[in-house]
């Protein structure tokens, strides 16, 4: 099941991929376009096809594929220099896949996993500097499962502790394991 999973994925990624070109290309106009309740509207009617927007300086800043208004497809955005700041995937209006973006200097910022807009698997978060930040897990419902750990930018651990069962076990900083609610809970 999860092979037929990743192999839809895989397929419409590609068809998406190779549509998009086809598909016509409008630049963001205040005057003509509107969200109503998420949904993105061109004169009137919900909007299909790609958004552009871009700098002062007629450099490109973002690429939105829409599909009867919602979010379907990649969506880039870039620095006024061209250099790749982010690049994120959508289903439906719903976050899906790999999403990645960068600082300005060229280093990772994050690196994240969605599947119909939850986090899911290993999601990492870095400083400017490139020092790892933090390196977190989360299982098939979004919830943060397994290690969490964090860092100052000095490289200096800040805190590392386990999520089993929804309750954190370990290092968390300056604080105790447990928060209010675990400690209500326990009567401590």
């Amino acid at each position: 099941m999860k092979f037929y999973h990743w192999l839809f994925l895989f397929l419409s990624h590609i068809l998406l991929f190779t549509c998009e070109k086809s598909q016509p290309h409008f630049k963001w106009d205040d005057k003509t376009f509107s969200y109503q309740q998420d949904i993105l509207f061109y004169q009137g009617k919900p909007f299909s096809g790609v958004l552009d927007t871009f700098f002062p300086n007629h450099q490109k800043s973002s690429e939105r594929v829409y599909n009867q208004g919602k979010l379907e497809g990649w969506e880039t955005q870039w620095y006024e220099n061209g250099r790749l700041s982010e690049k994120r995937f959508y289903q439906n209006n719903q976050k899906f896949g790999h999403h990645i973006a960068f600082w300005g200097n060229g280093q990772k910022r994050f690196d994240y996993h969605f599947v119909e807009d939850m986090p899911v698997g290993e999601h990492k978060q870095w400083y400017q500097s490139g020092q790892l930040f933090s390196l977190c897990h989360y299982n098939k419902q979004g919830q943060p499962a397994g290690r969490q750990s964090f860092w100052y930018e000095n490289g200096k651990l800040k805190a590392n502790f386990e999520v089993v069962e929804g309750r954190r076990f370990g290092l968390l900083g300056a604080k105790g394991c447990m928060g209010e609610n675990e400690k209500l809970q326990t009567g401590l």
